[in-house]
C-alpha cells in the first residue's frame, strides 16, 4: 500500500472513530436525531478537512524544512485560526439546525472551552503527523547516507586499486627491459612470471578479499621474478601455517609488503639480502610480516605510496584504521600488518 493511501486510511479511520465517540458522548446528554448526528458527522469532517489542508498548507510553504522554532511560530496562529473556524461553522450549524442550545443563548466562554477543545485535537493530530514525517525522513536519510558511504567506499577501492595495480606492473616492465639485451631466456621467463602475476590481477583484484593462500602462491611468483632480477642478491623464504590458508585478506596486500621490502631495502643494499615473509596469528589477529636486509630511513616509517595505499583499503574493508608499523631490528627492518581474524 503506498504512502498516500496509507494517510488516507489513517484520517477516515481516526476522524470516523472521533465522530463515533462524539455521537455517543452526545447521547448522553441530548437525543439522538438527524440534526444531531448531522452535528457529529460535521464536526469529524471539519477536523479531517482542516487537517488535511493544514498538512497541504506546510508542504507548499515548505514549513517541514524549518527548524523547530520556526515551525511553531508559524503553526501555533494557523492552528488557532483553524480552531476558531471550525468552532463557528459548529456553533452556527448547532444554533441553526439542533436543540441542544437555545437559540437566544449565546456563550462567550462555552465556545471559546469548545475552540481550546478543537485547537487541542488539532494539535495532537499535527504532533502525530510531524513526529511520523521526521521519523520516515530520518529512515529514508539514513538509508542514503549509508548508500552513499558505499558509493564512496567503492569509488575509493577502484581508484586506490588504479594506483596500485599500475605501480607493480611498471616495475615488473622496467626489470624486463633490463635483462632484454642480457639475457632473453632470464627475460622470457620473467615474462611467464608476469603472466601469472596478472592473471592474478584480474582475476582476484575485482574482489575485496582473497584467501591468505592465494594471495601467498602470487607471492612465491613476485619474488621468484625478482628473484631472477637480482640473481644472487636477493633470497627469499615464505612462512605460513596451513590454518591460516582460508583466512581472508585485501589482494595483493602481501605482494606489495614484498614489493615494498625489494624497493626500498634490497635493492639499496649493495650486496643484496633476504626476505622474509611470515603469516601467523597472535591473540586473535591475523599478522603479516615481511622482513628485509636493510636501514629504515627516518621518513619512511610508513613505507611508499603502494603500501600506503593498500592500509587505506584496509580502512576501508574493515572500518577501522590500520595497524601497520614499520621496525628496524639489527640489519633488518619488519613490515608488520595485523588485520581481523576472518574466514
Amino acid at each position: 500500500m503506498s504512502r498516500n493511501r496509507w494517510y488516507w486510511v489513517i484520517q477516515i479511520t481516526a476522524w470516523s472513530t472521533y465522530g463515533v465517540v462524539g455521537l455517543l458522548i452526545s447521547g448522553l446528554f441530548s437525543e439522538i436525531n438527524l440534526p444531531n448526528i448531522g452535528l457529529v458527522v460535521l464536526g469529524a469532517a471539519m477536523m479531517l478537512t482542516s487537517t488535511h489542508l493544514l498538512r497541504l498548507w506546510m508542504k507548499r510553504r515548505k514549513w517541514l524544512k524549518l527548524r523547530l522554532k520556526a515551525l511553531i511560530v508559524r503553526l501555533l496562529p494557523t492552528l488557532v485560526i483553524l480552531a476558531v473556524t471550525a468552532n463557528a461553522l459548529g456553533t452556527i450549524y448547532t444554533y441553526a439546525f439542533t436543540t441542544i442550545a437555545p437559540k437566544n443563548e449565546f456563550s462567550i466562554p462555552i465556545f471559546l472551552l469548545y475552540t481550546l477543545q478543537t485547537f487541542i485535537y488539532q494539535s495532537l493530530w499535527t504532533g502525530i503527523y510531524l513526529i511520523i514525517y521526521y521519523f520516515r525522513n530520518y529512515k529514508k536519510e539514513e538509508i542514503e547516507k549509508w548508500k552513499l558511504q558505499t558509493a564512496l567506499k567503492d569509488a575509493e577501492l577502484i581508484a586506490l586499486k588504479a594506483q596500485i595495480n599500475p605501480h607493480f606492473l611498471f616495475n615488473a616492465l622496467n626489470n624486463i627491459r633490463a635483462l632484454i639485451l642480457e639475457d632473453q631466456m632470464k627475460a622470457r621467463d620473467m615474462v611467464s612470471h608476469l603472466s601469472e602475476l596478472l592473471r592474478y590481477s584480474i582475476q582476484f583484484n575485482n574482489n575485496e578479499k582473497v584467501m591468505v593462500a592465494d594471495e601467498l602462491d602470487i607471492v612465491q611468483k613476485y619474488l621468484e621474478l625478482e628473484a631472477i632480477h637480482y640473481e644472487k642478491r636477493l633470497h627469499f623464504t615464505i612462512n605460513s601455517s596451513s590454518d591460516l590458508d582460508r583466512y581472508k585478506i585485501p589482494p595483493m596486500i602481501i605482494q606489495l609488503m614484498a614489493e615494498n621490502a625489494v624497493k626500498h631495502g634490497i635493492s639499496q643494499v649493495k650486496g643484496g639480502g633476504e626476505i622474509q615473509v611470515i603469516v601467523e596469528s597472535q591473540e586473535g589477529e591475523l599478522v603479516l610480516q615481511v622482513c628485509n636486509t636493510g636501514k629504515l630511513k627516518p621518513n619512511n616509517h610508513n613505507g611508499g605510496i603502494g603500501l600506503r595505499n593498500a592500509t587505506e583499503r584496509i580502512r576501508i574493508l574493515f572500518e577501522k584504521e590500520p595497524d601497520l608499523q614499520l621496525i628496524q631490528d639489527d640489519d633488518m627492518v619488519k613490515s608488520v600488518l595485523k588485520l581481523p581474524l576472518e574466514k
